[in-house]
């Protein structure tokens, strides 16, 4: 019965996707002249050719473009993954001098080193950490050893915070540890106990205008100062450590959640396409 159930459910489900006359393509928010924004929206089974192939292109834009200013999404998911292993080099490097004393000049020549004495063997194999060291802890076991280098010579450059942005950050919330509510507690001038999102507010300079809610999966308050206060064109070795690790074990990976949604919804819509492109006999360019 259950197996019935769940076959019937799938189907409606599969003819509910399926129903072409239910995609809807939406245009670009534009500002009216009453200063609101306004998005058209029209039904892909009412296009033209011309227009769903023209629709068609923008979504591979959305997903492929290389132009730097304007990345296509997978493209920006590949810098976030550069962007995890830049700060993980950089951790690293803390790591080994605080746990293991060794200086940035003596890591170098370490894996250096290794590297060149290891040649045959790494053939075809870009070394990691755990390749030439051993009892370092896991989350430094992928981190490849070519950023080591650059980032014992102050070569992994800056970090681009062009979607880490403001708004994104404040979007994830914020939930305080035990010790930080304590903190943050504080009284006004009869004596009553302040709100604390407003005591975090004024301590964060986050505006009214901005929106910041409690998130039991949110940033705690060490956390969204660390990112709050990261300035643009910010070397990854200028970086606290506790922005690396904001950076590495969260941001990054809240970030790369978001953009793979992103391209969930662009390939859907150009799945959308091709089967209206298909019931109305027209050919799929590309």
């Amino acid at each position: 019965m259950d197996t019935l159930l769940g076959e019937k459910m799938k189907e409606a489900i599969d003819k509910k996707q399926s129903d072409i006359t239910r995609f809807i393509w939406k245009g670009r928010k534009e500002r009216g002249a009453d200063g609101k924004y306004k998005q058209t929206e029209k039904r892909l089974v009412d296009m033209s050719q011309r227009e769903l192939e023209e629709c068609y292109d923008r979504c591979k834009t959305m997903l492929f473009n290389t132009d730097p200013e304007n990345p296509g999404r997978y493209l920006v998911l590949k810098e976030i993954s550069d962007q995890k292993d830049r700060c993980g080099a950089e951790l690293f490097i803390r790591h080994v001098d605080q746990n293991n004393h060794f200086s940035r000049f003596f890591l170098l020549g370490t894996v250096n080193d290794f590297i060149k004495n290891n040649k045959e063997a790494l053939k075809g194999h870009k070394p990691v950490a755990e390749d030439a060291f051993n009892g370092i802890p896991s989350e430094f076991l992928k981190v490849p050893l070519n950023l080591v280098i650059d980032g014992c010579l102050d070569r992994l450059g800056t970090i681009n915070k062009k979607h880490i942005t403001r708004t994104f950050i404040l979007r994830l919330g914020i939930w305080l540890t035990s010790t930080e509510s304590k903190d943050l507690v504080e009284v006004d001038e009869d004596g009553k106990v302040r709100d604390r999102l407003e005591v975090i507010r004024e301590r964060l300079n986050i505006k009214d205008a901005e929106r910041l809610h409690v998130n039991s999966r949110g940033l705690n308050y060490t956390q969204m100062r660390a990112m709050l206060n990261i300035k643009a064109n910010k070397k990854y070795l200028d970086l606290t450590t506790s922005q690396l690790e904001t950076l590495r074990n969260r941001v990054l990976f809240n970030l790369e959640d978001a953009v793979k949604g992103h391209i969930a919804d662009w390939e859907r819509r150009m799945e959308e396409i091709e089967l209206v492109l298909t019931s109305k006999g027209y050919k799929i360019n590309g």
